[in-house]
Formats: structure tokens, C-alpha cells, sequence
């Protein structure tokens, strides 16, 4: 099987070429540029990404640290990851920052909890792009890439974003659940609208945690599991593994050895068909967007240079009336933001004003005692309550704006496409583009990492906003005289309420300009593709018109040729990917 593996490697491997050389031909280079020296490197060096996934405090690091045999990375940061962590095999441990301008820099393991607190990652200059750590781990060998993301529901947009755009990019997934807490509502909505739309059945679902639980309990808990996931995941893969236990060297009671006798099999079995079937995926669509070029090309024969110059014309005009519609998308973005961050201040000032006249009614009949004991829990746990309610609320409204920007977006791109099909004389089946999950992953995961933020506001949110308010009630806390205590509280805790309510609105408000900004670049990105694509293909039609002996017959030749390899490449790719998925039996059997 691993031989017949290599043979379909290589042979995807020179049709990335060709279509690269086919691209470069027809005057596409940047699609040669990403064919030939992004996607063929990513093939030939079998980098096979392995993202930890799962929501903020289920111990991804811990669960990474149990995976390398150490705790090589930081934990016990609140919150911990605060960038990407790319953990690769090394003879030795090592570490290095990578910025995103592609500096790199080397770290002492050391200095890797200071790169797990927020803000202090790079004082200065590029921002981290990920921290890469090398560490001789057995099973990152043969170029496995272990990555720990941050929280699906951490409260960072950056890194919310970060976690959501790796999504689309990676091999394989574990998928971290807390065995508190089995399979949440949250993480049912975020595997079946989110992870699943992208996963290929490559998930492998992770109990950690299980130590908190007896043994008929833990058996329970995977049952729960599988019994709930099914419906969504076929044959859902799940383990029961507690971190700590394997820290302390635990072994099999720890259930970590059982999930790495899994994971050697399937990175042995099946990392090779993902990592050829990725490249297969993504050189297919390479080709269509070539073949669409191609037929734009061929009607270009057709017209003179007068009629490729009117057309450029009203494909720049289609431009800028694109650009008319998405500024207006923009305005209606704005607008519907500043309503919702108006309503949310209408509401946390009712909420507040509520919240102190009954702290005073509360403060005069409670003991002194239960006044010291319970007031700052109470006031944290009352703003808890109401950023959840209202973060749903929030969550609700910007989903639905993004939907109905999106459903715009669409009906504005096939209008677009049938204009332009239409001026440039070819079938409108031809530029048939709509926008989905699938090809603007980063855009729409972007959308998708705010909702999950938003709607799982948790004890980091108020809890660090209430730290604003700490320093008021701690006074409260260390009065003596029973009298005094009650006179503080009544001083300080509306105070108090005052400052934490300016805190989270401030929160609230900046999440909502965040999510504004993502869905502005979102639109303008949109659609941007076809119409510069399209642009081009004329203008590079009009230079070939104007070059000294130019000859129609030669370029129709040119582009008949060109159509026929593309034709004979597309199915290849397909023959290849049904070979990568053959059983070892039917393959045998052919032979």
C-alpha cells in the first residue's frame, strides 16, 4: 500500500507541475506561484498537521504535554495559549518565535510562559505569527506537526480567528472534551456547523479530564459520547485520556497509551492518502479557475481590439459598481453595529441601576459576616449572568447580519458573474460562483470564531473586568467593626457595579466593532477573484493583439492544446484519487 502510495504521490506531484506550467503559459502566474512553490513544497515534504482542538480550560496544553511525555509548554496561565504553538521533532529541545513578516527568532524554553500571556508576546516590531518548539518526541516523527490552539470560545478575537483559520489547514484533528462536562451544547453547534463542514471524518475525539471520574463513570461519559455524536459523525473515533495521570507516569490507567497506539496506526495508515488527497482537492480547483481563464481567452479570438478594449472598460466599470455595492454594504454594516452597541449600552444601564438599588436593600439586611463572605462573588456572578444572556442576544443579531450580508454578497456576485459573462460573450454556467464556508474559509471561520466568543462569555471575561472593581470591595473585606463593614459595602459596591459595568460594555462594544471589520473585509474580498481574473485575461488578450506578428491561428492552437491537457489533467486527478482511497484488497486483486 505505501509503495502504491508513492507512486500516486509522485504522479500528483508532476501534474501540480504541469498545471503550473499550464498556468504560467496562459499568463496566470500567480496560480503558477501558488501551484509550483506553495502547494507542490507542502506535498513533497509530507508536513502533516495535527491541530489540538476544543473549548477554552479543557487542558489542550496539559493533553499536548502528555502527548510529548513532559510539560514541555506553559500551563496554568489564565488564558494559556495566547499564540499558535507548531511543536516538531528535534534531536534536542529548542524553541523560536516566528513573526508573521517570516523573522524568526530563537527562544530558551524559558521564555516560552512569558509568549503564554497576553500582550507580551513582541513588545515591538512584527506580531507572533506562532511559536515553533522542537522536542524528541517519538510520535513527531517522520514530519508530524502537533499544534496547540487556543480556545474555540476564547474571548481574543486574534486568537479565536487564529484557532478557526487552521481549521481548513490541517491533516487531522483532536478534539478535546472535559470529561465535567461531556459534550456541551456549544461543542455540538460548533462540530456541526463549523469543524465538520471541513473535517473529512479526520476528527478524533479526546475525553480529557477522565480522572475525575470512577471507572463505571468514565465508561458512561464515552458511551454519552458516541451515542450523541453519532448522528453528526459517522462512527465517531473517542478516547478517555486524563493528562495528569500520564504526567505522573500513570500509564495505562492514564488512557493516554491506547489513544497513541491509535494515533501511530492512523498516522501510518492514513496520513499519506489525506496528504495527496489535500493536494489532489486543491490543484482540481486550480484547474477550474484555469480552464474558466481558457475560455475567456478563446472568445477573446473572436473580438477585435476595439471590442477587448470596450470590454475592459466595462469589466473596470462592473469594478467600481462592485465597489458602490460594497460600500453600501459597509454603511449598512456600520449602522446595524452602532444600533446594537446602543442597545447593549441601554440594557447594561438598566442592568446596572437594578443591580445597585437592590445591593443596598441586600447589603442593609444581610449580616456583616455573609457581607464580606459573599458580596464580591455575588456582584460577579450577577454580571456573569447578564453578559451570557446579553452575549446570546448580541450573538443572535450579528449571525443573522452576517447570513443576510452573506446571502447579498451572493445574489451581488451571480449578478455580477451574468454581467460579465454576458459583456464578455461566453455561457454564464461558466463563471456559476457563489460564496460558502468552503472557499472563503478564512473569512467565514473569522465570522464563525466571534459567535463562539461571544456566546460562551465565561468566568475570564467578568472575572477580569471585575478585577477593574476588586480594589473598592476588597475594602469591604477587610473592615472589623461590624458597622463599618455595612457602611463600606454601601459606599463601595455601587462604585463598584459602576466600574465593571463601564468595563464590560467597553468589552462588548469592542467585540461588536471587531466582528464589524471582519464582515467588512469579508465582503470586499468577496467576488474580488473573478473580476480581477477576468481583467486580466482581456489585457493580456489586447497585448498579445498589439505584439509584431501576432497570428489568430497560432493562439486558437495554443489554446486548443491547452484545453486538451487541462482536460487530460483533471481526469487524471481524478483516476488519482480514486487510487489514493483503494483498499490494499481491490488493489491487489487488480494487480
Amino acid at each position: 500500500m505505501l509503495q502504491q502510495l508513492q507512486a500516486v504521490k509522485s504522479e500528483v506531484s508532476e501534474v501540480i507541475r504541469q498545471v503550473g506550467e499550464l498556468a504560467l503559459s496562459s499568463g496566470n502566474e500567480a496560480l503558477r506561484h501558488n501551484l509550483v512553490e506553495e502547494r507542490l513544497p507542502r506535498l513533497e515534504e509530507e508536513r502533516f498537521n495535527l491541530v489540538v482542538l476544543g473549548e477554552f480550560n479543557h487542558g489542550k496544553t496539559t493533553f499536548v504535554n502528555a502527548l510529548l511525555g513532559k510539560p514541555v509548554l506553559p500551563v496554568g496561565v489564565t488564558p494559556t495559549t495566547a499564540a499558535i504553538h507548531h511543536i516538531v521533532w528535534a534531536g534536542s529541545p529548542r524553541a523560536a518565535v516566528v513573526k508573521v513578516g517570516g523573522e524568526r527568532r530563537e527562544l530558551s524554553l524559558d521564555d516560552l510562559r512569558r509568549y503564554a500571556v497576553e500582550g507580551q508576546a513582541e513588545p515591538e516590531g512584527d506580531a507572533v505569527r506562532y511559536i515553533e518548539v522542537g522536542y524528541p518526541a517519538e510520535m513527531l516523527r517522520n514530519n508530524v506537526t502537533l499544534v496547540d490552539t487556543p480556545g474555540v470560545n476564547d474571548l481574543n478575537l486574534q486568537r479565536a480567528e487564529i484557532t478557526f483559520s487552521y481549521v481548513p489547514r490541517s491533516d487531522a484533528v483532536l478534539f478535546l472534551l472535559d470529561a465535567g462536562q461531556v459534550l456541551k451544547e456549544s461543542e455540538r453547534i460548533f462540530l456541526e456547523e463549523r469543524l465538520l463542514k471541513r473535517s473529512r471524518n479526520k476528527i478524533i475525539f479526546v475525553v480529557n479530564k477522565a480522572d475525575l471520574l470512577t471507572e463505571p463513570e468514565r465508561k458512561e461519559a464515552l458511551d454519552y459520547v458516541r451515542q450523541h455524536l453519532a448522528p453528526i459523525v459517522p462512527d465517531p473515533v473517542v478516547f478517555g485520556v486524563s493528562s495528569t495521570m500520564a504526567l505522573l507516569g500513570e500509564g495505562e490507567r492514564s488512557g493516554l497509551p491506547a489513544l497513541e497506539r491509535h494515533l501511530s496506526e492512523f498516522l501510518g495508515n492514513e496520513r499519506g492518502r489525506i496528504l495527496v488527497d489535500n493536494a489532489i482537492g486543491d490543484t482540481l480547483r486550480a484547474a477550474l479557475s484555469l480552464d474558466r481563464h481558457l475560455q475567456i481567452r478563446r472568445r477573446s479570438l473572436d473580438m477585435t481590439e476595439a471590442d477587448l478594449e470596450r470590454r475592459i472598460v466595462l469589466v473596470r466599470e462592473e469594478l467600481e459598481r462592485r465597489g458602490r455595492r460594497i460600500e453600501e454594504l459597509d454603511s449598512r454594516i456600520v449602522d446595524t453595529t452602532a444600533l446594537l452597541k446602543s442597545e447593549v449600552r441601554k440594557d447594561l444601564a438598566a442592568f446596572g441601576e437594578a443591580l445597585r438599588a437592590s445591593l443596598v436593600d441586600d447589603i442593609k439586611k444581610a449580616s456583616s459576616d455573609d457581607v464580606k463572605k459573599y458580596l464580591a462573588g455575588y456582584v460577579q456572578d450577577c454580571f456573569k449572568r447578564w453578559a451570557e444572556q446579553e452575549g446570546e442576544t448580541v450573538v443572535a443579531r450579528l449571525e443573522r447580519l452576517a447570513e443576510e450580508t452573506i446571502a447579498l454578497v451572493n445574489e451581488d456576485v451571480k449578478g455580477t458573474a451574468s454581467r460579465l459573462a454576458e459583456k464578455v460573450g461566453i455561457d454564464p454556467k461558466t463563471l456559476d460562483l457563489h460564496v460558502d464556508t468552503l472557499y472563503y474559509d478564512v473569512g467565514v471561520f473569522a465570522l464563525g470564531a466571534f459567535g463562539m466568543s461571544v456566546m460562551f462569555l465565561s468566568n475570564v471575561l467578568v472575572g477580569g473586568l471585575l478585577t477593574l472593581a476588586a480594589p473598592l470591595l476588597a475594602v469591604v473585606v477587610r473592615e472589623k467593626v461590624a458597622r463599618d463593614v455595612r457602611k463600606r459595602a454601601l459606599e463601595n459596591a455601587p462604585h463598584a457595579v459602576s466600574q465593571a459595568e463601564a468595563a464590560v460594555g467597553q468589552r462588548f462594544e469592542q467585540m461588536i466593532d471587531d466582528f464589524g471589520e471582519k464582515l467588512s473585509s469579508f465582503i470586499a474580498a468577496a467576488g474580488e477573484e473573478l473580476h480581477r481574473g477576468i481583467l486580466d485575461v482581456l489585457k493580456r488578450a489586447r497585448e498579445e493583439r498589439r505584439e509584431a506578428g501576432y497570428a489568430r491561428e497560432m493562439v486558437e492552437s495554443r489554446i486548443d492544446a491547452q484545453q486538451d491537457r487541462l482536460g487530460e489533467v483533471r481526469a487524471k486527478l481524478e483516476q488519482l484519487r480514486a487510487r489514493v482511497w483503494q483498499s490494499p484488497e481491490a488493489d491487489s486483486s487488480a494487480s
